[in-house]
């Protein structure tokens, strides 16, 4: 017995990988690195999960590539991302 391999081809919307979704769908916002005092700008959450966490109170977490360190963003941060995130509620 032989078997036909059949190669399906994949719709547009499927070759968005799951990594390349999340950065897409993103929302940008910047962080000070507590090591290096720099700006970093992040990405990684959506803004729902962002809304999220600031409103149960979580941590955001941010990411200094030069430092290879992840810190919890000040609240200061948090309350400029809020206003940015009403900002861009439709």
């Amino acid at each position: 017995m032989t078997a036909k391999i059949v190669q399906l081809t994949p719709s547009p919307t499927s070759l968005r990988t799951s990594a390349a979704s999340v950065l897409l769908d993103s929302a940008r916002f910047s962080a000070v690195c507590p090591t290096c005092n720099d700006t970093r700008s992040q990405l990684g959450y959506t803004a729902r999960t962002l809304s999220r966490l600031l409103g149960r109170n979580r941590p955001i977490e941010a990411y200094c590539v030069i430092c290879n360190g992840f810190w919890s963003i000040s609240a200061e941060e948090r309350a400029r991302l809020a206003a940015e995130l009403q900002l861009a509620r439709p």
